[in-house]
């Protein structure tokens, strides 16, 4: 029988963080490129080695790239400035940083922290440029800038801005579908979910769809708005049209603004598997190795259910996989739009032998 390493010593038995569902064989990475001031970058080149897949950074820096389950070396570069690399395997979703000298991956957390100010001043700016003064008009194209440029560093307030600019069509072509992208990235502003709401309730850009409707108008109450929102959302329970049980969120979100995650993050999630996971002894004896591939919903009370193994080399690592998953603690729940909801994630364990 081959000797077992043990976990925590040698981490030849380990387990990768975790990542959103995105497909049986595949995961989503997608991200933003920046420089180092924060401003996003046009036409950087994001390749995933294994997958041998490329796309280019849109005006607003964003990209999209399907890649393997187990993991990918993505590789994203700029002429003229440092080539940033990282394997992905837990973070799906983030922000690249490149510079000349150098270049860094960060969370879109710790992105929004770290672009607070800078988003800021460029919202004052764009308000300034909007509303103009007793010696200048208005400037709605400098001032569609700045909101851009501030959205962009993800400050939701500018976002609701240049949704309301599209929706009105004020300084710029009226364009609804754009207005519900911006007012969609503005979620957190009750008057960015009070404005989806009457577009899904009159069908404006959208097709008329008003338990969506209700749904957004009671984000807008529990955030504040508690006007406009509160009326139309009376409006419709009291029409019959929607009724107050399918306004509870029981989604399963693949995707989040804030993650699940185990009670004190990802390091505290491996001492607690270095203690529980056990390599089976049939698998040892038969010199079964290899990643077993499980997923799981987080409740919005944390609890895990519906854990269920995707791919595995043995039936024997598929029922250990599974037990140990079972015996989590309770996590933190993902959060949306503040409010805690349902979400789904993939976890792999990988069951190696020295």
């Amino acid at each position: 029988m081959r000797k077992v390493c043990a976990f925590f010593a040698s981490l030849f038995l380990a387990i990768l963080p975790l990542f959103a569902q995105s497909g049986a064989n595949s995961i989503t990475f997608e991200g933003r490129v920046v420089n180092m001031q924060g401003i996003p970058i046009k036409d950087a080149n994001v390749i995933g080695s294994k997958a041998n897949a490329a796309v280019a950074t849109n005006v607003d820096g964003l990209f999209s790239l399907k890649l393997p389950l187990d993991g990918d070396s993505v590789i994203v570069s700029k002429p003229g400035m440092s080539t940033f690399s990282i394997f992905i395997t837990s973070h799906n979703q983030g922000v690249v940083v490149l510079g000349t000298d150098n270049c860094m991956w960060m969370s879109y957390r710790e992105y929004v922290q770290k672009m607070e100010g800078t988003a800021k001043t460029y919202y004052e700016a764009g308000q300034k440029f909007f509303a103009g003064d007793s010696e200048n008009a208005p400037d709605y194209m400098k001032a569609y800038a700045c909101f851009r440029r501030s959205a962009n560093m993800e400050h939701a307030q500018a976002a609701y801005q240049l949704g309301k600019m599209y929706d009105e069509g004020t300084g710029i072509t009226q364009n609804y579908g754009a207005a519900i992208s911006w007012y969609k990235k503005a979620i957190r502003c009750a008057e960015a979910n009070t404005r989806l709401g009457v577009m899904y309730s009159e069908g404006i850009g959208v097709p008329q769809n008003n338990k969506t409707a209700a749904w957004y108008f009671q984000v807008a109450v529990e955030k504040g708005d508690s006007v406009v929102a509160y009326e139309r959302l009376n409006q419709l329970l009291e029409s019959g049209e929607v009724n107050q049980a399918e306004l509870v969120d029981n989604n399963i979100y693949e995707v989040v603004e804030e993650n699940a995650e185990f009670p004190g993050g990802d390091q505290e999630c491996y001492t607690w598997l270095a203690k529980h996971v056990k390599y089976p002894a049939v698998a040892q004896e038969q010199g079964i190795q290899g990643r077993v591939i499980v997923e799981f919903v987080v409740n919005k009370d944390g609890s895990i259910v519906d854990v269920k193994v995707l791919r595995s080399p043995a039936p024997s690592l598929t029922q250990e996989a599974e037990r140990v998953i079972k015996l989590m603690p309770k996590w933190k729940p993902a959060y949306q739009n503040n409010k805690a909801v349902r979400s789904r994630f993939k976890l792999p364990v990988i069951f190696r032998l020295s």
